[in-house]
């Protein structure tokens, strides 16, 4: 219908630029590399995060960190990545299932997901740098 091709808004050309790339010198990015804390094991897929909660606080002065690990991540698994990962002695691991949960978000019913944490254990003396960050 060309009559009511008047009434449509006539569209600019908008070309984009290219975003410049900034180039970082090698010891800057050598100095950010170093400040990063490693806070999983990077090849393996057992330990996904640390669990930040009160509970989880209070252990770490008894030398028991809290790690959200997967679902089917055995306790010898998570031993072996805590070893590799931190350099510590593992004296204990015990796992807990949390279940998924119905949560409102707004007026919808919403589902957060069941997950898996590994409260583990280590050697009097040692601890994790990164957990207390």
């Amino acid at each position: 219908m060309a009559l009511l091709d008047i009434f449509k808004k006539k569209r600019k050309d908008i070309t984009r630029r290219p975003t410049p790339k900034v180039e970082l010198p090698a010891d800057v990015e050598a100095a950010a590399d170093e400040k990063r804390p490693s806070i999983a094991a990077p090849t393996s897929g057992v330990l996904r995060s640390f669990h930040v909660s009160e509970k989880a606080t209070r252990g770490m002065a008894l030398n028991q960190y809290t790690f959200m690990v997967g679902p089917e991540v055995t306790k010898t698994q998570v031993r072996d990545a805590v070893e590799r990962s931190y350099k510590v002695n593992v004296v204990d691991v015990q796992t807990v299932h949390l279940p998924s949960k119905n949560r409102m978000f707004g007026r919808h019913m919403g589902r957060v997901p069941a997950r898996k944490k590994a409260i583990v254990t280590i050697k009097d003396g040692q601890t994790i740098a990164a957990a207390q960050q």
